[in-house]
């Protein structure tokens, strides 16, 4: 195949992307043979961290609007972003879906979104992306159960990678770990960890961005509790604590110095924090689905992030409602 000349190094990096598949790049082994294309300076540019979409099973509770309505919004901005880093949870529950199901979920999800954006996108796995893992008439054997489908609709051998572009570098990580007792806990695996060493000394003179679904860093259970028992109301026991916060979140966290991260951004808590640790900013953006369509999660309205990378290395987030109405 002969690739379209162009005077823009990253239009055939970007038509690479795209030929492969959104974000499988760096895991199918032709990363390398662009480095050349990495410009020697971080470049000023945008791009939008769109996470916790939630199309519920047949577009119900108008899931298909909201989406393609953030989707419309995000199309709009000015200027308009290089990119979309999706952070998880695409649909609602696949995990209780029978395959059959979760296919076509997943299958009106890419519809909805390739009708309405044009933008490259890089994926995050999340939590309920896992499909059948709570419906006991799946089995595990399916090529498509558990994380397969998400792996084979976006090509990615591995749900853990890195890409660059404009020289910054992007750092993806799959924090979801399911359990033999068919729930599921926040957890960086041990192969996982191992590559996001190698990567991050690969590249420690180039601003990194990091991204995961689950946060590592987060305050909202503590203040949920304490605003529970201020109220004097009885403190709600929490279901699963270990999925809602990554429980080896200091393995990243003792990889980080001497490295140049710029931002950590997850979501999964469909609610909005901007917290800083040794200087790194670690964000947890709101929901796209805000409380899973039924308006506002804990006050955050339903919204997406615009982030903004400047040629000194600085990152600056701007949390985006987009008007949507439950």
């Amino acid at each position: 195949m002969i690739l379209p000349t162009s005077s823009s190094r990253y239009s055939r990096r970007r038509f690479l992307r795209q030929l492969v598949g959104a974000g499988a790049l760096a895991a199918t082994g032709l990363e390398p043979l662009l480095a050349g294309d990495v410009p020697a300076t971080p470049q000023p540019f945008r791009f939008a961290f769109v996470t916790d979409l939630h199309l519920i099973q047949n577009g119900a509770l108008r899931s298909a609007d909201g989406i393609a309505a953030c989707l419309t919004a995000v199309e709009k901005l000015d200027p308009r972003p290089e990119f979309i880093l999706v952070g998880g949870d695409l649909v609602h529950v696949a995990r209780d879906l029978t395959v059959t199901q979760a296919e076509e979920s997943l299958d009106l999800f890419l519809k909805i979104w390739n009708d309405h954006t044009s933008l490259p996108a890089h994926w995050v796995f999340g939590n309920h992306d896992l499909v059948g893992t709570s419906n006991p008439s799946v089995l595990p054997g399916d090529k498509h159960y558990a994380k397969g489908l998400f792996r084979d609709r976006f090509q990615l051998p591995n749900l853990f990678y890195s890409f660059d572009h404009l020289g910054w570098h992007f750092v993806i990580l799959d924090d979801i770990d399911p359990l033999p007792n068919r729930s599921y806990i926040g957890e960086l695996f041990s192969d996982e960890l191992q590559f996001l060493r190698a990567d991050l000394d690969a590249h420690r003179t180039i601003p990194t961005i990091i991204s995961c679904h689950i946060p590592t860093l987060s305050n909202l259970p503590m203040e949920l509790s304490i605003a529970h028992a201020i109220s004097g109301r009885p403190t709600p026991p929490l279901k699963n604590p270990k999925s809602l916060v990554c429980t080896n979140a200091q393995d990243l966290f003792a990889d980080l110095p001497g490295h140049n991260i710029r931002a950590v951004l997850s979501g999964h808590l469909h609610f909005l924090e901007n917290l800083t640790q040794n200087g790194i900013p670690f964000v947890n953006c709101g929901a796209v689905c805000g409380n899973y369509w039924h308006g506002p999660m804990y006050g955050c309205p339903e919204g997406f992030g615009v982030v903004d990378l400047d040629a000194d290395g600085s990152v600056a987030f701007d949390y985006h409602p987009y008007g949507w109405k439950a």
